[in-house]
């Protein structure tokens, strides 16, 4: 779970127009952006488009939506001013709206557009150092493309050369809070916006650390170090099983945490601020599995008192966030008995884990359970840094399913 090498790449900085629809958000002075290839140009896209206008707030009035249809689901703005484009989105995650428009940073965070026309474009700011964010772009439910933030870009070609219709574009976002926080300013399309589509009805957070960002799960094996271009939080364990129950999902994981500071990071909006607090009555999952506790145990055995107390209080603070919820208390697949020799690091967590569930049952609480995921082999591939390959994701993703599909009937 050490990040050797890795320069640390969190910041703390803190137009609909008539005819073809284009909608940013009121008194934007600047364009915020990025993408892959060249800059969006009426020629690239096949069609006649305007570009994103500041101050669109002489724009039509948008088409009538159900109140709050746009926070439905994960990802309620905070505040009652909304950006014009608001309706028009429907966003999965923790997002707070500032003068600059929609913000995020947590890994999974997703915006969806559905709209009529052959073309969709966004406003996006990449606000971390390198610029390193990226997205996993799904157009009618069908995923394609890899959105790479870019310095100095403004507009993106999200999607481009659809048959002419209704769509559905989302993205997803790949890359962890670590790597910095993203902007959402403004959406696009040559043809007209329309209200979103509504947000199923399962819902399900994942808790965790680098294990649940893809810490390295698209590297050439385990002696790479942490390089976002090769974490890909879109085919985790969570993000699978999220797929495969049907659920929105969100995930609230950073590398190299422990239990303590995950606790103390779990209930922010934008994970770098210390003051960002998130609602969590505005999105309540059915099932939360957390999935922490290995860098408890990378250095040293943190003891059964300490992992227990730790363990039990985070879950408190779960709980009182999300009083219905299932929670799985999982574990691995990254801590073995192997190595560090002698140290029985995997034996000692599942003991301390299972003290820890017991003792929440036995305070009252009986809607957890704990869930062993399958150990690693290196057989099935290891990502950077020694963390789950892709297929040992997909394993854990099957495992999981089927447990939340025997517990909650989905």
């Amino acid at each position: 779970m050490t990040r050797d090498g890795y320069d640390r790449l969190v910041t703390n900085r803190h137009a609909v127009t008539l005819g073809i629809v284009a909608v940013t958000l009121l008194a934007c002075t600047k364009q915020e952006g990025g993408g892959p290839g060249p800059s969006a140009t009426a020629a690239s896209a096949g069609v006649s488009m305007p570009q994103l206008v500041p101050n669109a707030n002489a724009a039509t009035t948008p088409p009538a939506t159900k109140a709050g249809s746009v926070s439905a689901g994960a990802g309620a703005t905070a505040g009652d001013r909304q950006p014009p484009f608001a309706p028009f989105v429907r966003t999965i995650g923790r997002f707070a709206v500032d003068e600059s428009g929609m913000r995020f940073a947590w890994s999974a965070s997703a915006i969806v557009v559905r709209f009529q026309g052959t073309t969709l474009r966004m406003r996006l700011r990449d606000e971390g150092k390198h610029t390193f964010n990226a997205f996993q772009v799904v157009v009618d439910g069908d995923p394609k493309n890899v959105l790479k933030m870019q310095k100095d870009r403004e507009v993106y070609d999200v999607a481009s050369g659809l048959p002419a219709g209704v769509h559905e574009v989302a993205i997803h976002k790949r890359t962890e809070a670590d790597v910095g926080e993203m902007v959402l300013s403004g959406v696009e399309t040559d043809g007209k916006l329309l209200p979103p589509s509504p947000a199923p009805e399962r819902r399900m957070e994942i808790i965790g650390d680098s294990i649940s960002t893809g810490y390295g799960n698209e590297g050439p094996g385990p002696s790479c170090t942490f390089d976002p271009r090769q974490e890909n939080e879109f085919m985790t364990y969570g993000a699978l099983t999220a797929r495969a129950l049907g659920a929105d999902h969100t995930t609230i994981a950073w590398s190299g945490k422990t239990l303590y500071q995950m606790r103390e990071n779990f209930d922010r909006t934008l994970p770098a601020r210390e003051g960002s607090r998130w609602d969590t009555s505005r999105w309540q999952p059915q099932l939360v599995v957390v999935n922490l506790g290995t860098n408890n145990f990378a250095n040293i055995d943190p003891g059964e008192k300490k992992f227990v107390e730790l363990y039990v209080a985070l879950v408190a603070k779960v709980r009182a966030a999300y009083p219905s919820a299932f929670i799985v208390a999982a574990l691995g697949p990254m801590l073995t008995d192997r190595y560090p020799e002698g140290r029985q690091s995997l034996t000692k967590a599942r003991k301390y884990t299972k003290v820890a569930v017991a003792k929440i049952k036995d305070a009252g609480d009986a809607n957890i359970e704990m869930l062993e995921l399958p150990e690693q082999k290196h057989t099935d591939g290891l990502g950077c840094g020694f963390h789950p390959s892709l297929k040992t994701h997909k394993l854990m993703a099957d495992k999981l399913t089927a447990f939340a599909r025997g517990r909650l009937g989905w």
